[in-house]
């Protein structure tokens, strides 16, 4: 809801269906996908200035659970984010 509530009233043709697709498409994700999608701050509201189509909600999905299964991965790996970049502790930089 915290993603809808950031474009304006009555863009969507029918907005309950609307409402109930994007529903559909975030129930596939894990939970943190779907708070960075949906956040003002990281997510859809901040990159586009109107209501996003399912693909572009599946889409942002997708991406953004790359980036964390990514982020996983190295941390898995040993590697953390010092100074701004993925460094493995004891290793010369």
């Amino acid at each position: 809801m915290l993603m809808f509530g950031c474009y304006r009233r009555g863009d969507a043709n029918d907005p309950d269906t609307y409402t109930a697709a994007i529903a559909a498409v975030l129930a596939e994700y894990p939970p943190e996908v779907v708070k960075a999608v949906t956040d003002p701050r990281t997510g859809l509201p901040r990159k586009v200035s109107w209501l996003p189509t399912v693909k572009e909600v599946s889409d942002a999905c997708d991406a953004e659970k790359k980036t964390q299964d990514s982020i996983k991965l190295l941390q898995a790996r040993g590697y953390v984010w010092l100074d701004g970049k993925w460094q493995k502790p004891g290793e010369a930089a």
